[in-house]
């Protein structure tokens, strides 16, 4: 069967997650967005990172305890830490890391007062100039 040039839609954009004063320092906050769970938080340095919201490991919630500490998402539950290509980079037990132990790691920008998240298809670099969209609920 032929699609005839037919390409299904794909969400592709920044997404804003979050107003800046929202995301004001190290804890992790949960994002509902493009269909994911994400967690978003500020490095000391004051750059954003927003990251899958589920520790791969025993599948500890980000949000609900973990924070950035020395640029790494670090998880509530056993302490594992992603650095910010979202490799894991330590497990506190001193267990071997295994080699699946990733995170996946969403470009992301802060714009106009805003935290934009930007959804595209997987090794597709962002698109600086995409449309920009905000679906959150007003408050």
């Amino acid at each position: 069967m032929t699609t005839g040039g037919y390409e299904p839609v794909f969400p592709s954009g920044w997404y804003v997650v979050a107003d800046s004063g929202e995301v004001p320092d190290a804890a992790l906050v949960a994002a509902d967005v493009f269909g994911r769970q994400l967690a978003v938080g500020r490095r000391e340095d004051g750059t954003v990172v927003a990251t899958q919201d589920l520790c791969p490991h025993v599948g500890g919630v980000f949000t609900q305890g973990g924070r950035l500490v020395d640029g790494c998402v670090v998880c509530p539950f056993h302490g594992w830490r992603f650095d910010g290509s979202g490799r894991c980079v330590e497990i506190p037990a001193g267990d071997p890391i295994p080699r699946r132990a990733r995170l996946r790691m969403w470009p992301v920008r802060e714009r106009d007062g805003q935290i934009q998240v930007f959804h595209g298809r997987r090794g597709v670099p962002a698109e600086p100039d995409a449309d920009v969209h905000d679906r959150r609920q007003p408050g």
